[in-house]
């Protein structure tokens, strides 16, 4: 299966600061991935992205690559999730929270709130989860977009 990673910045990333895929060989590639891919349609990867988000709340600016997360966004992202997870919890059993980590109960809720197999922002060096990224990020400000990658896990 693919997932993309997508470079994001609150300045404009210089051509000489764009992530590449040699870079994720480290720590991505062998944890997350089986492999990276560069070679792929940028600009398709983001409206994929911005097509994903938009039902939440952002303002896409093509001309100068950026977005903003509007204010209630991260709400209104986690919303229909968060209600998932009172739904998982509440007919978890005993038997599967003490079982073995690897149950479909626990897989459930792991995955609803933190998706490891789903989209990852490159943001200062590091990669984290689409999930993180939105926990940890500002609403109305203005991010730009660097590269974006392909990987197969």
């Amino acid at each position: 299966m693919h997932g993309l990673i997508y470079q994001l910045s609150n300045e404009i990333i210089k051509e000489d600061d764009l992530l590449y895929e040699e870079e994720l060989y480290d720590d991505f590639v062998g944890q997350i991935a089986d492999y990276v891919n560069g070679d792929i349609d940028r600009n398709a990867a983001i409206n994929e992205l911005v097509v994903s988000l938009m039902p939440y709340g952002i303002i896409y600016d093509p001309t100068d690559q950026s977005i903003v997360f509007k204010k209630g966004f991260k709400e209104s992202f986690f919303k229909e999730r968060f209600a998932k997870l009172k739904k998982y919890v509440s007919e978890l059993t005993l038997e599967e929270f003490s079982g073995s980590t690897d149950t479909f109960p626990l897989y459930c809720i792991k995955k609803t709130i933190e998706d490891k197999y789903g989209m990852y922002i490159y943001s200062d060096n590091v990669y984290i989860t689409l999930d993180e990224f939105v926990r940890n990020m500002e609403e109305g400000k203005k991010y730009y977009f660097g590269s974006a990658i392909d990987y197969h896990f």
